[in-house]
């Protein structure tokens, strides 16, 4: 499953991330960190993890692979 499919309050783990990191900044998503899905909307999700929270679009979302 990926990113863009959660729905708002999953929690899981990162199992594959095959965005472009340059899209995250200082907030890097790394495999295995644990992810709560905050807002999904139309495939575009408010995600919070490592202790932030971090809006990612559609497109980048389809490119995260969840366990």
């Amino acid at each position: 499953m990926s990113l863009s499919d959660a729905v708002n309050g999953f929690s899981g783990e990162i199992a594959w991330n095959c965005a472009d990191r340059s899209l995250f900044g200082a907030c890097q998503l790394e495999t295995g960190d644990q992810v709560q899905v905050v807002s999904s909307y139309f495939g575009n999700v408010i995600i919070k993890v490592n202790g932030k929270r971090l809006a990612i679009t559609r497109d980048a979302a389809e490119r995260i692979k969840l366990a």
